[in-house]
């Protein structure tokens, strides 16, 4: 059991980071961005462009690409959504946009990349390292001590810096943040680029062990949704608990059940959550946000 929940440290890493730039646009902006588990995509093909092509290292791919797909985030929430709410279009049309960037930016990496699956090699070794009874791979080590720096980081600019204290008062009221001076334009453009960015590098983390498709996001952009809700959408802490619990919960029914189960236990948990506590399992407080 303890082995299967060693196992599933890495995937719930990549789910953090994925539930958390989900409830981070929520948070700030009010809006269910589903291009965002493309943003893990585009982010794996950047970063294997870089790695591969460009012959640059690991950690050179993985912050330019971040940076890269920061812009995108920018470009989407500026050129679509900003002018929808400022037409005050209905969430639902805001939903479907995203939506349509979605289709999109899936469209356009198989224009420029293909349709073949590419792997993005491990800049650390793939063997299993014995520890005693429990076998540890220093690629799993990576992906969770990255991801973790990540989060840490992410919780010191909002925490910390004026950047992050206007997101978290816009997070928590709108319209009084926009009273007291903040913008709030500005405000979506930074929760867009972040979360983006989050989205990135939880692609490149996980390129090493899958392959990168054009269509890779879509699942992974579901489950880091799934984590999201199950932690709390809106809370910063209860996302990231919720992505690790999401991934340790996979592991544990591949090893124990089947691996063909993993998909179904992880929706069937979504159900219970939305009809037992609909406000998420790790969210203190009903209304908590960032």
């Amino acid at each position: 059991m303890l082995q299967f929940i060693l196992n599933g440290l890495p995937m719930g890493a990549i789910y953090a980071l994925v539930a958390l730039s989900y409830s981070f646009i929520y948070a700030a902006s009010s809006v269910l961005n589903w291009a965002q588990g493309d943003m893990v995509m585009f982010g794996a093909y950047v970063g294997f462009t870089l790695y591969q092509v460009f012959n640059l290292g690991f950690t050179p791919a993985l912050f330019i690409s971040m940076a890269v797909v920061a812009l995108v985030g920018v470009l989407i929430q500026y050129s679509i959504l900003r002018p929808l709410r400022q037409r005050k279009a209905p969430p639902i049309n805001v939903i479907i946009a995203t939506l349509g960037v979605s289709i999109i930016i899936r469209n356009v990496a198989l224009m420029i990349w293909g349709p073949d699956a590419q792997l993005l090699p491990s800049p650390v070794s793939t063997k299993p390292v014995a520890t005693g009874i429990l076998n540890i791979t220093p690629q799993n080590i990576l992906i969770v001590v990255v991801g973790l720096l990540l989060m840490i980081i992410f919780q010191y600019l909002l925490k910390q810096t004026k950047e992050g204290k206007a997101l978290r008062a816009v997070a928590q009221d709108r319209y009084a943040a926009m009273i007291m001076g903040i913008d709030t334009e500005r405000a979506d453009r930074v929760a867009f680029a972040i979360s983006a960015a989050l989205g990135a590098a939880a692609g490149i983390l996980i390129a090493p062990i899958f392959f990168i498709t054009f269509n890779m996001g879509a699942g992974i952009g579901l489950k880091g949704f799934v984590a999201a809700v199950v932690g709390g959408l809106g809370s910063v802490p209860g996302s990231i608990t919720g992505g690790f619990f999401i991934g340790i919960i996979e592991a544990v029914v591949g090893g124990q059940i089947s691996s063909g189960y993993r998909d179904a236990i992880t929706f069937v948990l979504l159900i219970l959550v939305l009809w037992l506590r609909p406000s998420g399992l790790f969210l203190k407080k009903k209304g908590q946000k960032v």
